[in-house]
């Protein structure tokens, strides 16, 4: 069951990245494309109108320009470099526009240079803005005000200049529509910082839970033991340490082989595991036959009971092959925090040697029956 929900794990992984993969060349493919139909369309501006009427073109081509890069600024050097290059021709656009002889007659028009002026104005304080983009969130920002003041420019050119034949009118829809694009541009890429985010969150947690579980068992191991015993004295919260190592594993290997040594190392896994025992301690996998347990009862009388609740899953023999039983027993050794050592490495040593005294006595006596 344990190896399923590993193998589905990986499986989320793999199709996120594929996901991640396919977003990530649709941004670049739909960015080339944004790109190279607003150049087409800046084009088809200048060769349509007189030398006057052409400045008002440019700076819209220009301005196109550069809200069509703006939403990448910060994605990498190059975009960056292009951002600035669009930034700095629509402010030279904007000062022919207001100081060129070609642009005086279309300036002594009421309101149509004050109308600039302001224009101007609001596009100039966005360089501070531009300069400082460093996160999505700031991109965001810069690109709704800089929409903002292209989309006043289009609207005042159509209100007050009368430019308003079939073919201006295509091109204000090509325009709207790659603003549209450009927005969907955003949220896409933005869909690609959360997976990126997401992946990244669940490779962290999979590795994580793969070096702290032990392969055959699927139980923690001695790191994740480490980590639990060593926040328990950071916190200094009481607990007994039990190291268990099975009596008769090695037999259960020389007569029926390691599948069924595995198999019984299984099999009293899942015994410790029991959602029963889970409340009276946590099981680790330390190394071969060797098993630990962490008590946190307080007092003796319920630490003693828990000790009891592991040891009654050896009562029953296990079954290490298809009807072939065979008893296991365990040499326990006991270390209790802080009483008897207030450090992993302490503790890890008093509770291996009480383990090896009471497995030399065991033996001791069975030689003597």
């Amino acid at each position: 069951m344990a190896n399923d929900k590993n193998t589905s794990k990986k499986n989320i992984l793999k199709r996120s990245k594929v996901l991640l993969i396919v977003l990530s060349i649709v941004l670049v493919v739909a960015n080339c494309f944004v790109l190279l139909e607003t150049r087409a369309l800046s084009r088809s501006f200048s060769e349509q109108q007189n030398q006057a009427t052409w400045s008002l073109f440019q700076l819209s081509k220009e301005f196109s320009s550069l809200v069509t890069i703006a939403p990448v600024y910060a994605a990498s050097d190059q975009y960056r470099i292009e951002a600035e290059l669009a930034y700095e021709l629509t402010w030279s656009r904007f000062d022919l526009l207001l100081h060129a002889k070609e642009s005086e007659s279309f300036m002594e028009i009421e309101g149509t240079r004050q109308f600039f002026s302001q224009l101007f104005d609001r596009y100039k304080k966005l360089e501070s803005l531009a300069i400082n983009i460093d996160t999505p969130v700031q991109a965001e920002t810069f690109v709704q005000q800089l929409n903002s003041i292209y989309r006043e420019l289009l609207d005042y050119l159509n209100q007050n200049f009368q430019i308003k034949n079939p073919f201006f009118q295509k091109q204000t829809e090509r325009a709207r529509a790659l603003e549209h694009l450009q927005i969907s541009l955003m949220l896409l890429l933005f869909s690609c910082f959360m997976l990126v985010g997401y992946i990244l969150n669940l490779e962290s947690k999979s590795n994580r839970q793969l070096a702290m579980t032990d392969a055959l068992t699927n139980i923690p191991n001695r790191l994740a033991m480490a980590q639990v015993i060593q926040d328990h004295i950071d916190q200094q919260l009481p607990f007994t340490l039990c190291i268990l190592d099975l009596n008769g594993f090695k037999q259960i290997n020389d007569l029926f082989g390691h599948q069924a040594g595995d198999k019984a190392l299984q099999i009293l896994a899942k015994r410790f595991m029991n959602t029963d025992n889970r409340l009276q301690f946590s099981c680790y996998r330390i190394g071969g036959d060797e098993f630990a347990l962490i008590l946190r009862q307080k007092s003796s009388a319920k630490m003693e009971h828990a000790l009891n609740c592991a040891l009654d899953c050896f009562s029953e023999e296990f079954e290490v092959k298809p009807d072939t039983l065979y008893p296991l027993s365990a040499s326990v050794g006991l270390a209790s925090y802080p009483n008897q050592g207030k450090d992993f490495s302490s503790l890890i040593s008093i509770a291996d040697r009480n383990m090896y005294q009471m497995k030399f006595a065991t033996r001791s006596r069975a030689k003597q029956t």
